[in-house]
């Protein structure tokens, strides 16, 4: 009986040495099973080749966007994140639309990208401070623009049934406090009754979207 107890024991270890042999084999040594569990999915890299290329001259930039997307030649004028410092003087270099259809019979109603300048005094000094009155947080985060890191800014707010959600990249270049902000609009899904059909969107595509034009950027003066 003892010989018998002695020889499962050696088997069980065999088969154990055996199996991990096998996981070392397959596995590189510099993961783990967790590791692998945890191992995020990569992002598609967007096929730019149907996208229209958009370039001013003037404030020296350049980027693409999506064919299906709407470019709107800026304004002179306030932006909103400049106006809440009491300013007037600003430029609205461009603004890109996405609009609800692409992302039909779902609770989304639209979102756009603007892009601005602003060399007034207030502004350039102000341009990394988060405006105290209107909600935005700043996340101490840095995002690569064009080659310059620009601060990252968010703010939220709700109004009859509507969502707006706001991300603002700001960095001072060529003697501005230059802006990229876009805002995300859709209706609370309660609004819709079962029977329309009406689906949650996909907000992970629409800031992908916008967040891939930025990709673009090149700053060309």
């Amino acid at each position: 009986m003892r010989l018998f107890h002695k020889h499962s024991r050696t088997v069980i270890a065999i088969i154990v040495i055996a199996g991990g042999a096998v996981f070392l084999y397959f596995v590189p040594i510099t993961q783990s099973l967790f590791s692998l569990k945890l191992k995020p999915s990569p992002t598609a890299t967007p096929d730019y080749s149907s996208w229209r290329n958009y370039t001013n001259k003037k404030f020296g930039l350049a980027l693409k966007y999506p064919a299906e997307f709407l470019l709107k030649p800026g304004q002179t004028g306030p932006l909103a994140e400049w106006a809440l410092y009491g300013l007037t003087a600003g430029n609205e270099i461009a603004s890109i639309e996405i609009p609800r259809s692409v992302q039909t019979r779902t609770n989304f109603v639209g979102a756009s990208l603007r892009i601005g300048i602003s060399t007034e005094a207030t502004a350039v000094k102000e341009c990394l401070n988060q405006p105290s009155s209107s909600g935005y947080s700043d996340t101490f985060t840095k995002r690569i623009i064009g080659g310059v890191p620009f601060g990252k800014f968010t703010r939220s707010n709700s109004a009859v049934g509507n969502n707006y959600q706001y991300t603002s990249y700001r960095a001072v270049r060529n003697s501005g406090c230059e802006v990229f902000e876009y805002v995300i609009n859709h209706r609370d899904i309660q609004n819709y009754p079962p029977e329309s059909g009406i689906k949650e969107f996909n907000q992970t595509m629409v800031v992908n979207s916008l967040e891939s034009i930025l990709d673009t950027v090149q700053f060309i003066k």
